[in-house]
């Protein structure tokens, strides 16, 4: 038996039925071991972005936040449309 020194992780898109064929036998042989990719669902990517907050938005500061978007959206759009103009 062989040791490699070092092993490589890949990630796969798999296109066709027969690649994921080939890769479950290798597999079965054990050249290869493989797992699924389990995507991060959106509610522990909320949780996390929660948990790293140290104090909650005051409803002041959430309007102030949504007042200077919607300024500088306005301000962009107006950009915009003076070079659609020319």
């Amino acid at each position: 038996m062989r040791i490699f020194e070092r092993m490589d992780t890949l990630a796969v898109k798999v296109l066709d039925k027969r690649a994921l064929a080939i890769l479950n036998e290798l597999e079965s042989l054990g050249v290869i071991a493989m797992r699924p990719s389990g995507g991060r669902k959106l509610s522990d990517i909320v949780a996390s972005i929660r948990a790293q907050v140290k104090r909650p938005m005051t409803q002041q500061e959430v309007m102030e936040e949504v007042g200077a978007h919607r300024r500088s959206k306005r301000r962009h759009a107006k950009a915009k449309k003076d070079q659609d103009r020319r």
